[in-house]
């Protein structure tokens, strides 16, 4: 049953909130449900769409390759997947009319996210970091890492060159600053799983109102809304989101 209604309507409600732990064992890595609840909540009043039911679920590696697999081709699991409800924009965050006016189809989507992977990035990008920090304390630089007006040389190819000799042709590439925007880059340095779930919420809410980052363009609308909605997420719930608060006896950690 859906409860989603038009937001327009005097008798608009909140919408239904599906959150659901699938995995086979939920007790490898906890996850506060009622605190994702929260984020889930907060993020869809930031976003505009209080009314809008949505769901979201936790899932295992091999649920999420299979669907990866079946809906976009990808043979192998991600971090979180979304799936819109919606097909009519105005413009990337703003719906456009729903089809038909009942509560069916004032529903924004689904979410799917794989905590397995989400825990192995976590360990992949401390390790990374490890590294580079030992690294950057032994004075080893990264022979791969691009500073502003770095000089880059280009080997051109023998075997196109008529000659028997080649060279290398050096070029001037002008490299302002790293693009640390977004939720990608934000969640590099957390390394707490959990937390980074919350920060893959705004990042998944954000297709199902129509933001994606596939052409140039739509990556610079959607990662300046991260940010927007990012701040505003932790201003509302605190910087871990509130994991550590729990709902009183009978309301946490229940499937909502």
């Amino acid at each position: 049953r859906l409860f989603g209604s038009k937001p327009t309507s005097p008798n608009a409600k909140s919408g239904f909130i599906h959150l659901d732990d699938d995995r086979d064992d939920p007790s490898s890595i906890p996850i506060n449900l009622s605190a994702l609840q929260r984020t889930i909540e907060t993020t869809r009043d930031i976003i505009g769409y209080p009314t809008y039911d949505v769901a979201c679920t936790l899932v295992d590696d091999d649920y999420m390759e299979e669907i990866n697999g079946s809906t976009r081709g990808v043979g192998k699991p991600t971090d979180v997947l979304s799936f819109c409800f919606q097909d009519k924009f105005v413009e990337a965050g703003v719906l456009g009319e729903v089809e038909f006016d009942n509560d069916d189809y004032y529903n924004l989507g689904d979410m799917l996210i794989d905590v397995d992977y989400v825990k192995r990035r976590c360990e992949e990008d401390r390790e990374l970091h490890e590294k580079e920090g030992e690294s950057k304390n032994n004075g080893v630089g990264n022979d791969n890492e691009m500073v502003e007006g770095e000089v880059v040389s280009e080997q051109v190819d023998p075997d196109e060159e008529d000659d028997d000799e080649y060279e290398y042709e050096y070029v001037e590439v002008e490299v302002d600053e790293y693009d640390d925007r977004g939720v990608a880059p934000a969640m590099q340095y957390e390394y707490d799983p959990e937390i980074r779930i919350h920060m893959l919420i705004v990042h998944g809410m954000l297709h199902l109102v129509g933001y994606d980052h596939i052409e140039d363009d739509d990556y610079e609308l959607m990662v300046v809304r991260e940010d927007e909605v990012l701040a505003e997420l932790k201003k509302r719930l605190g910087d871990d989101f509130g994991v550590a608060i729990r709902l009183p006896s009978g309301e946490a950690e229940q499937k909502i």
